[in-house]
């Protein structure tokens, strides 16, 4: 009987620490499950993009990959997306410039510009900008890449478009966030560039702004 008895405790102990392994990858699985699914119809702006409506992107005035000057006058009246970057970047760099691609792509009908400041100026001069640029197909009539002198790329960052933009030693900081600006010159939003929802929404508010 003792025998029967221990052998039906041990049983019922496996059983129960069996069950209460399952349960709790139900509960992890559900739990992904939705967040998936907020993630998926989360259509509510950015709080960034809503406090920003009223903001002006600062004058500047740096030279494009093909060696040739673009101050903030050249893009009065233009529909933009704007991004800081740096070509030897090698982790998120490549995924947001080839989501601006994209974007340049989705727009190849409209009037609709790119800009990419590089946050590594030093070494990002507009020869190399020019072949980095290659790479993604990019317009050079419609999608700048931009160099100048460090600390005024880095506070146009911070002070004009209110995005991370630094250096933590040898390490180069930055935003991984797009910034939509409107023909009058206000920021009109930010985006998370490695957030699906993010991105539709910049979408849809680009063609708001193309009066679609």
């Amino acid at each position: 009987m003792d025998t029967q008895s221990n052998n039906a405790s041990e049983a019922k102990r496996r059983l129960d620490k069996s069950t209460l392994i399952w349960v709790v990858l139900g509960v992890i699985i559900v739990g992904i499950a939705g967040v998936n699914l907020w993630s998926a119809f989360d259509t509510k702006p950015d709080v960034a993009a809503v406090e920003a409506t009223a903001v002006s992107v600062p004058d500047f005035n740096l030279m494009d990959q093909r060696g040739e000057p673009l101050a903030l006058t050249d893009m009065v009246g233009k529909i933009w997306v704007a991004d800081f970057i740096f070509t030897n970047c090698p982790t998120i760099c490549p995924a947001m410039t080839s989501e601006m691609a994209r974007l340049q792509s989705e727009f190849v009908a409209d009037p609709i510009y790119f800009v990419s400041f590089s946050v590594d100026p030093e070494r990002d001069t507009s020869e190399v900008l020019s072949r980095y640029a290659a790479e993604y197909g990019a317009d050079d009539r419609r999608w700048h890449f931009l160099t100048g002198e460090k600390e005024h790329i880095y506070e146009l960052a911070k002070d004009g478009f209110s995005l991370a933009a630094g250096h933590n030693g040898s390490e180069v900081l930055h935003s991984t966030r797009f910034v939509l600006v409107a023909s009058d010159g206000r920021i009109y939003g930010r985006y998370d560039s490695r957030s699906k929802p993010a991105m539709l929404r910049l979408r849809r508010d680009v063609n708001t702004l193309l009066g679609r």
